[in-house]
C-alpha cells in the first residue's frame, strides 16, 4: 500500500512539474494551468457531491459546475484586466488594499453569485417541505469547500518574484504531501495511540509527529533548491515556520475530510488514485493548507 502510494504521489507530482515548464513559456495566461485547475476541481467537486447525496440532500451539480467554473474564471480576470492598462475603472478592484489581498475580490463575488442562485433553482425544483434547505446548505459546502479554499492554491501561480509562484506551489505541494507520507509511513511503522478515532481509526500521534517532521523535511528541501538557484524564498526560519504551519494544517484538513466520509459511511471518496482514493482524498490536506501558505508567502515572501 505505501509502494502503491509513493509511486502514485511520484506520478502525480512529475506530471504537475511537466505542465508548470510548459506553461511557464504562457505566462500569465497559464492555460494549462487553467485546466489542470478545472479538471481536478471538477472531479473533487463531483466525489464530494456523490459523498453528500443521501436521501433528502440533493446538492445540485448545475450549480456546483458553474460555480466552480465562474470562481476559477474570476481568478484570471483581474490577471487578465491587469494586461489592460486602459481598463483603469475595473483594474482597481484588486488595487486596494494590496494586490494578494484584493485579487480575491472578484472570486469573492462570484462565490456571493453561488449562494444566491443556490437559493433560486433549488425553490425551481421544490415540491413539497423537507430537504430544500439541507440541499441548498451542501451545494455552498461543496463549492466554498473545492472552490474558494482550492483558490489559494490557484492564485499562487501569480505570485510575483518566485517564477510565477513556482517555488511557493512546490513548497505548498511538498510539505501538505510531506506530511502525508510522513503521517501514514510512521503511523505504520511506530503508531500505538489513536489520534482521532471517531475520524480516523488508522491516524495515530506518532503519524502526526512523523507528519510534522517530514512536512518541514520537505519544506526546507524546496527552501535549499531555491537558494542553490539564486532565488529568495522564505529563509530558513521562515521555511522552517511555514513546514511546521502548514504540515500541521495539512493534516487537519485530512481530519476534516475524514469528517464528511465517516458522517456517510465510506473510507475513500472513491477508487480513481491507486494507493490514494479519490481525488478528493488526494487534495483534501492541499485545500485546507493552501490559504496558510498563501498567508506566509503574502507576509513573508519577495
Amino acid at each position: 500500500m505505501l509502494r502503491t502510494r509513493i509511486l502514485s504521489a511520484v506520478t502525480i507530482v512529475a506530471a504537475l512539474v511537466v505542465v508548470m515548464y510548459v506553461d511557464q513559456g504562457l505566462a500569465p495566461w497559464f492555460p494549462l494551468w487553467f485546466f489542470v485547475s478545472a479538471l481536478v476541481m471538477a472531479a473533487a467537486a463531483r466525489e464530494l457531491v456523490d459523498l453528500l447525496s443521501s436521501g433528502h440532500v440533493r446538492p445540485d451539480p448545475r450549480v456546483v459546475g458553474g460555480g466552480l467554473l465562474a470562481i476559477l474564471t474570476a481568478h484570471w480576470l483581474p490577471h487578465l484586466v491587469a494586461a489592460c492598462p486602459t481598463h483603469e475603472r475595473f483594474s482597481a478592484i484588486m488595487s486596494e488594499p494590496s494586490w494578494s489581498i484584493g485579487v480575491f475580490a472578484w472570486p469573492f463575488f462570484s462565490f456571493t453569485a453561488v449562494v444566491m442562485a443556490a437559493f433560486v433553482v433549488e425553490s425551481l425544483r421544490f415540491e413539497r417541505p423537507g430537504g430544500a434547505v439541507d440541499s441548498i446548505a451542501a451545494t455552498i459546502l461543496v463549492v466554498a469547500y473545492v472552490g474558494m479554499l482550492g483558490g489559494f492554491m490557484v492564485q499562487m501561480r501569480w505570485l510575483e518574484g518566485c517564477k510565477h509562484g513556482l517555488i511557493p506551489l512546490a513548497m505548498l505541494i511538498a510539505t501538505a504531501k510531506g506530511a502525508d507520507v510522513g503521517a501514514y509511513a510512521i503511523g505504520r511503522l511506530f503508531g500505538r495511540r489513536k489520534l482521532w478515532p471517531s475520524l480516523s481509526p488508522n491516524k495515530t500521534v506518532a503519524g502526526g509527529v512523523g507528519g510534522l517532521m517530514f512536512a518541514t523535511l520537505a519544506t526546507l528541501i524546496v527552501e535549499w533548491v531555491a537558494q542553490d538557484r539564486g532565488l529568495v524564498a522564505l529563509g530558513w526560519i521562515g521555511a522552517t515556520a511555514f513546514g511546521l504551519t502548514v504540515g500541521l494544517t495539512a493534516q487537519v484538513g485530512d481530519l476534516m475530510e475524514s469528517l464528511m466520509k465517516r458522517d456517510r459511511g465510506r473510507k475513500d471518496a472513491s477508487a480513481t488514485i491507486p494507493g490514494f482514493g479519490g481525488v478528493l482524498d488526494v487534495v483534501d490536506s492541499l485545500l485546507f493548507a493552501a490559504p496558510v501558505a498563501y498567508g506566509f508567502w503574502a507576509v513573508l515572501g519577495p
